[in-house]
């Protein structure tokens, strides 16, 4: 028997259409199962510790849903196959785990200078990556349109500042910086190929800096990320891996990890938590 959580809450809640769309497929294929929103479990690893019975977990949610049950489960070993199915409105994770889901996933930390520590699988930024995170947030759409429109917007009102990145212990100057982004997964915003070197399986982080650029110029850099080539614009994108990344602005940002946001962090430090966790991609 198979167990079903859903987050009633993805996709600006608009979620019930794909649970109704996958109930209807075990209901027409006389699978049995059972159906269960993540709202209303209070401790996920209790809860999993009294679901032994079932052996496959399929998980519905986006970014944030699947953000949420690696944090809550972190210190916890899960015994039950865990599948994940697009139900939100980034799904950027589910896009790097297709076709790459043979070996576990690696889970990174962030700490910022609050002294606040979180877990993530995909990435982690600031600047205007998660300036974008607080417009979508706000926003009473969520979708792709959604992505393109308030990273246009972003992108037109930020104003880039001093940032210095260290990379397993060099250190990276940057006097006008748009974002940083330290990468697990390839894909941010709805599907832009943000870091296409990234790897989930293993445990360096793709940074990405975009920096020194025209307002006039950015706009038709940030066109290519969708396809992945503005790493080729070496002069005002540079990309490197490392295993412990620490950013640093000027001044506090909105900074993000798994498109959570959090507010006035001027810092950040991204590593490997030295943890795993199994994550598959479900089809039907």
């Amino acid at each position: 028997m198979d167990l079903i959580l859903y987050n009633p809450l993805s996709k600006n809640s608009k979620s019930n259409i794909q649970t109704h769309k996958l109930v209807r497929y075990y209901k027409k294929n006389n699978i049995p199962f059972r159906l269960k929103s993540i709202l209303k479990i209070d401790d996920m690893r209790d809860f999993l510790e009294t679901k032994q019975q079932f052996n496959k977990v399929i998980l519905l949610g986006g970014d944030g849903t699947i953000n949420h049950f690696v944090n809550n489960t972190i210190d916890y070993a899960i015994r039950q196959d865990i599948y994940l199915k697009k139900n939100g409105s980034g799904n950027d994770f589910l896009r790097s785990l297709k076709g790459n889901d043979q070996n576990p996933q690696y889970i990174m930390e962030s700490t910022y200078d609050t002294g606040y520590k979180t877990f993530f699988i995909n990435g982690t930024g600031m600047g205007i990556d998660g300036y974008v995170g607080y417009l979508i947030n706000q926003s009473p759409r969520k979708g792709k349109l959604s992505y393109l429109l308030n990273t246009l917007k972003a992108l037109i009102k930020y104003i880039p500042e001093p940032l210095k990145v260290t990379i397993d212990g060099t250190e990276h100057q940057f006097k006008k910086a748009y974002l940083v982004t330290m990468n697990n997964g390839r894909y941010f915003g709805g599907g832009m190929q943000i870091s296409p070197e990234a790897k989930i399986d293993d445990e360096y982080l793709d940074v990405i800096v975009c920096h020194t650029i025209s307002k006039l110029f950015i706009l038709p850099i940030f066109f290519t990320i969708y396809l992945g080539k503005h790493t080729l614009f070496k002069k005002y994108v540079f990309h490197q891996k490392g295993k412990i990344v620490k950013a640093e602005f000027a001044t506090p940002q909105i900074t993000q990890a798994d498109g959570e946001n959090y507010y006035d962090i001027t810092s950040i430090e991204a590593k490997s938590s030295n943890k795993k966790i199994h994550l598959k991609s479900f089809d039907m």
